[in-house]
């Protein structure tokens, strides 16, 4: 009879430990489709600031590359950008949990925060990369305060570029879910987005000025 028990117990250790792996192996694909689509709306956007006569790729004409290559290049670069910043993202807000003491550190939780908060940064880059194509203004980003400024080139503009309709909703939704999903004190939940979000800034100002993605 114990013997049973001990057996029945161990099946359900790894039914649990199998279940925890398949909602982690969720998550990671959730991720992945999510960069995909973002890969594809890059394309869309770099092309259609390429219409225009924009500096896109450092200058690289899409009928240098060739098509499938313009395509391959942009959907690659969009799609591994995303999922990188996804990971460091999650690997940050960890760090950032021990630091100011969270304990137990709810790694699901933060990795799903990361992905509510991801959707809604795709939804807005589609959004944008469809009026891009229907629009003649020689501007990415449509959702933003970026529009009232005139001089694309810029650090102003590209200060401006951040404070982005849907970019604000995700993190709204991501300081929202990691207090409620990842279970974090609110104090800490809105101090992490708030330092997630200044490092995004500087990011962006960086790569931009840079001449490395076009914002």
């Amino acid at each position: 009879m114990e013997l049973k028990r001990e057996v029945q117990n161990e099946n359900n250790l790894a039914q649990l430990l199998y279940k925890k792996e398949d909602k982690f192996s969720k998550l990671i694909s959730a991720l992945v489709l999510l960069s995909l689509i973002a890969g594809i709306e890059t394309t869309l956007l770099l092309y259609s600031a390429e219409q225009k006569g924009m500096d896109v790729l450092n200058g690289v004409l899409m009928s240098e590359m060739g098509v499938m290559g313009f395509i391959m290049m942009t959907i690659a670069m969009g799609s591994l950008g995303l999922f990188f910043t996804f990971m460091v993202q999650t690997l940050i807000v960890i760090l950032l949990a021990l630091v100011l003491k969270e304990k137990p550190v709810n790694i699901k939780g933060i990795m799903k925060s990361v992905v509510n908060a991801g959707i809604l940064i795709v939804i807005g880059s589609g959004v944008n990369a469809i009026i891009a194509l229907l629009v003649s203004a020689k501007e990415t980003t449509f959702t933003s305060l970026a529009l009232l400024v005139h001089d694309h080139n810029s650090a102003l503009h590209t200060f401006m570029a951040e404070f982005e309709l849907f970019y604000i909703a995700s993190l709204i939704v991501f300081s929202l879910s990691l207090e409620k999903v990842a279970k974090l004190k609110r104090k800490n939940a809105v101090i992490i987005t708030l330092i997630i979000a200044l490092i995004s800034l500087v990011f962006h100002m960086l790569t931009v000025t840079s001449g490395t993605y076009l914002k």
